[in-house]
């Protein structure tokens, strides 16, 4: 399959309406979003001029968030920018953030669907814990989980870095109702290295990725069951989140560890040497995201991650080879 691009710019809301009543809805069908998808790609090309001068292609290279000021809009007017994680003088992505309002609503509704509805939780059920070492203040991630503690979190939900003393609190506690843990892989994994934690009946682990560090390696399937065993919770509490700086919407893994997106968003993957093709289900490729709440922005975003699509879902399969990357990037040339 080819994918078109849009030229459709009528529009009978302002765009950001639109955006924002999809997000908000209950469901939506591929026909609200079809829709609103093609409205806001066409909007982007015509205020966006980085995407702008990306003529062929749907899919702008996530690299460009690196390279250039990707917004829609003046980006002096942003309330925020988010910053991607990196280290030493490597070059970092900005995102540039129009309306924090929007992000709240998409963090807020995409794990209410993914997690709290999953677990039969309502705002307050819970203490949500985040441990985010290397993340800085202007992280998504951190923002993210600071909008969950607060919107959704009992009271004694924080984040924490070296201090454990709430992590252990809960963990002696009989008391205690369930937690959500949040956190990278690798904090994870060194939380782990100190002592095992059993978590209170009912409680969630949520890993963010990050399975590489600076001493190891791990494949999902031995991460997660690291996590079960040493948080004390079955293998199917234990839930992978996949985010970025680029994309303002998150994706959850089901019962069965597949990653879904949101209403308000769509995954696809796209051939390595043709990101006009869409691979088939199975086949490994490229992926890539329609995620309509960086209307602000850019929402038709191609990673650097390869995946496969099953299930109306996907897996990730690992970061592309720097030949790979280097096959990727000629779009922005």
């Amino acid at each position: 399959m080819t994918i078109e691009v849009s030229n459709n710019a009528d529009t009978a809301l302002p765009i950001e309406d639109l955006v924002w009543d999809l997000i908000g809805s209950v469901d939506a069908g591929d026909v609200s979003f079809s829709e609103v998808a093609d409205r806001v790609e066409a909007y982007q090309r015509t205020h966006c001029p980085v995407y702008g001068r990306f003529e062929r292609y749907r899919f702008l290279p996530v690299e460009a968030f690196k390279l250039a000021t990707v917004t829609s809009f003046p980006a002096d007017r942003a309330e925020r920018v988010f910053v991607s994680s990196g280290t030493g003088s490597q070059q970092r992505s900005r995102h540039y953030i129009a309306d924090s309002r929007l992000y709240e609503r998409s963090v807020l509704a995409g794990f209410d669907r993914a997690i709290a509805q999953r677990f039969d939780w309502q705002p307050g059920d819970v203490t949500i814990l985040g441990h985010l070492p290397a993340y800085a203040q202007e992280s998504s991630l951190v923002a993210m989980v600071s909008i969950l503690i607060e919107k959704r979190g009992a009271s004694g939900s924080q984040l924490f870095l070296e201090d454990t003393s709430c992590l252990d609190a809960i963990t002696r506690s009989d008391a205690s109702g369930p937690v959500v843990l949040f956190g990278a892989a690798f904090g994870l994994l060194d939380l782990l290295d100190v002592r095992d934690w059993m978590l209170p009946t009912g409680s969630v682990v949520i890993e963010t990725g990050g399975m590489k560090t600076h001493r190891r390696e791990i494949s999902r399937e031995a991460l997660h069951h690291r996590l079960s065993s040493g948080f004390g919770v079955p293998r199917k509490r234990v839930v992978s989140e996949y985010g970025m700086c680029e994309l303002l919407s998150q994706c959850y893994t089901d019962a069965d560890t597949i990653y879904r997106t949101p209403p308000w968003m769509r995954h696809y993957v796209v051939d390595p040497t043709d990101p006009t093709r869409l691979c088939d289900e199975g086949q490994e490729g490229i992926l890539a995201f329609m995620d309509l709440a960086n209307v602000h922005t850019v929402s038709a975003v191609l990673t650097q991650d390869r995946a496969v699509s099953e299930n109306g879902g996907f897996r990730v399969l690992g970061r592309m080879a720097e030949a790979e990357l280097r096959g990727c990037n000629f779009l922005l040339e």
